[in-house]
């Protein structure tokens, strides 16, 4: 699938980001405002923190689109996914595959221009090691290696992993030897 620069748009119309999530969050369940900022703000813990500024003006334009509707429930408005909604959170997610492949190339780009400007990657310290050579894209790019780039990809990848269990796992026993010792304590 060939995604166009500008992105998919639904049939909907134009639907934001932050709206698309929405959606996509109201499929399992109707959700009060609150709740749903809640939820935002656990996905996007340390990368941004969903104000109700921004939050709840993007609702009430769901609304007004039709894609959301309200019923109140012991004095509190919960937002629920309508029919219109469902087909267009359904038509977004079915375009995710494209759209993503195109989000790696261009992270791709940008990581590249920022090795040759600022000398580092950015995406370096959120890859494990290894990728760094190939850039940002190779985390999704390892079936197109050679045998011999794939293989060697995947021991740093391995080696990265066995440290980072072996870090977890001195994390673990140490909280177990803590809380052994509050359980004799009592």
């Amino acid at each position: 699938m060939t995604a166009k620069a500008k992105g998919h748009q639904p049939k909907a119309g134009r639907v934001s980001p932050l709206q698309s999530i929405m959606l996509i969050l109201l499929r399992h369940k109707p959700m009060y405002g609150y709740e749903l900022l809640k939820v935002l703000r656990e996905e996007f813990e340390d990368v941004w923190v969903p104000q109700t500024g921004t939050v709840y003006p993007a609702l009430k334009r769901l609304e007004e689109r039709g894609l959301v509707l309200t019923k109140k429930r012991d004095g509190t408005e919960y937002y629920q996914l309508t029919k219109e909604g469902v087909e267009t959170m359904e038509d977004i997610v079915g375009h995710v595959p494209g759209d993503i492949h195109f989000m790696i190339r261009y992270f791709g780009i940008l990581d590249r221009a920022a090795k040759e400007i600022r000398g580092t990657s950015p995406l370096s310290k959120m890859s494990p090691s290894g990728f760094e050579e190939k850039g940002f894209s190779a985390m999704f790019e390892v079936d197109r290696m050679s045998p011999e780039e794939k293989l060697s990809f995947l021991r740093k990848v391995r080696e990265r992993h066995i440290n980072k269990l072996a870090s977890m796992q001195g994390e673990l026993e140490e909280l177990e030897r803590k809380l052994e010792g509050k359980k004799g304590e009592e």
